[in-house]
């Protein structure tokens, strides 16, 4: 069968004759080929349509549609889903194994049209996402073995994704933040879980990793059933692999107001044991109160807070401390200080014309904020921010950090760099 046309999967034929009279008012050009269920895999391993219809009459398995998704070759290709009338278990069923959309033989023709239009316009859309999918994984922006979004552009891509979301009034669409934790200390395959994961949400969702070796997920028109129903499915293809922990809200917030909030409060959520949950009529705002208000005295919260600074000055402070000893060796004419406190720590080493300072932003207590400046008398400032996930923070990251201000130092002063090139 050629692009533009339609195979219609019908156990009556009667019924696939007057669902095909509706197409060809729809559009001439098009080719149609009615089956029955026998036929339809054996049809479809040799053909790829353009919209694939099945009708399903009350009596009739719709087990059909999971057996058309396993065929690699079809999983981009749109299915619309006819019924007699409603079944909701059936309904539910047909949209967790692949469906687009569906209609009701008894819906007016116009109703009918708008949907087979409708769906072949998403037809249209999945091979142009097929099509990104490939120019994305060219550059690097999604990983070549998961096939899901790299951790370095996530935030990007969800960022531009939340601002649309917003201004376009999209309800329903749901962000999920989901963490896989090993079971019996098993090493956990982040690319095999990725891909499983990938697998389960509609062709169109969003699926990405994300911080804290876990993954984010953009669940259009889903809602809170739609939210737990994706979820459910993951901890099951996942339950001999690993443990599935969730949380979801509908996007209401830019990226970076509801990323953290998510964050923290799943982490609430793991050391309670709940598996899964949604926000739901609560403000960003009423959630931050939630971290910080976990029990009377906001104990949890400040505990966690607390830990999280010290491990942070176990790192930050001995490596102050031995690059300015090596300053105070090495640079005799500069003044090199450093301060460490609950929201920064700032290594800085100055003369009278110049200055180079690193600063360690983490008043979100989830990654460190870099501001790197130069500064140089009658120049203009130079200055470079960088964002590191703490758990990617270490004293070999904060070594590399300190060695480029240190070299960038010298060389505003034209003097031999500090750290020279390995011969």
């Amino acid at each position: 069968m050629k692009n533009g046309s339609i195979l219609i999967i019908s156990n009556q034929e009667n019924i696939g004759n007057q669902i095909s009279k509706k197409i060809k008012l729809l559009r001439d050009c098009d080719t149609i080929k009615i089956v029955d269920f026998i036929e339809a895999i054996s049809t479809l391993n040799t053909i790829q349509p353009s919209l694939i219809i099945v009708y399903c009459s009350n009596t009739d398995s719709v087990s059909i549609i999971k057996e058309i998704r396993t065929i690699k070759s079809l999983d981009k290709v749109p299915i619309l889903f006819v019924m007699d009338s409603l079944v909701e278990e059936k309904l539910f069923y047909a949209f967790d194994n692949g469906i687009d959309d569906f209609f009701f033989l008894t819906d007016t023709d116009s109703i009918i049209l708008m949907r087979i239009f409708l769906t072949l316009q998403k037809g249209v859309l999945y091979k142009q996402i097929e099509t990104d999918n490939e120019i994305f994984t060219a550059a690097n922006i999604i990983d070549k073995q998961s096939g899901i979004y790299s951790k370095e552009q996530a935030p990007l891509i969800l960022r531009n994704f939340f601002s649309k979301s917003i201004e376009e009034n999209l309800e329903n669409t749901v962000f999920m933040y989901v963490k896989p934790l090993s079971i019996e200390n098993k090493r956990l395959n982040m690319p095999k879980i990725a891909s499983i994961i990938k697998s389960i949400p509609r062709s169109n969702d969003i699926v990405a990793y994300g911080k804290s070796a876990g993954y984010y997920i953009i669940l259009y028109n889903a809602g809170e059933l739609g939210a737990n129903n994706v979820a459910e499915r993951i901890k099951k293809s996942l339950v001999n692999i690993c443990d599935i922990y969730a949380i979801a809200a509908e996007i209401t917030k830019p990226f970076e107001e509801m990323e953290p909030v998510l964050y923290e409060l799943l982490k609430n959520q793991i050391t309670d044991g709940i598996k899964f949950r949604f926000i739901n009529d609560i403000t960003i705002n009423d959630a931050i109160e939630v971290i910080d208000i976990k029990d009377e005295q906001g104990k949890k919260y400040k505990e966690f807070k607390k830990e999280f600074i010290e491990n942070f000055e176990k790192i930050v402070a001995p490596v102050f401390y031995q690059v300015q000893t090596f300053c105070n060796e090495k640079l005799p004419e500069s003044e090199v200080k450093y301060d460490i406190n609950e929201k920064e720590s700032r290594f800085t080493i100055t003369n009278k014309k110049d200055t180079a300072e690193l600063i360690l932003n983490y008043t979100t207590y989830t990654n460190v904020i870099v501001d790197i400046k130069y500064i140089q008398k009658d120049v203009k400032p130079k200055i470079k921010r960088l964002t590191i996930e703490f758990e990617d923070f270490s004293e070999e990251k904060l070594n590399s950090l300190l060695e480029e201000i240190l070299n960038e130092y010298t060389n505003m002063q034209n003097l031999n760099t500090l750290y020279p090139a390995e011969q």
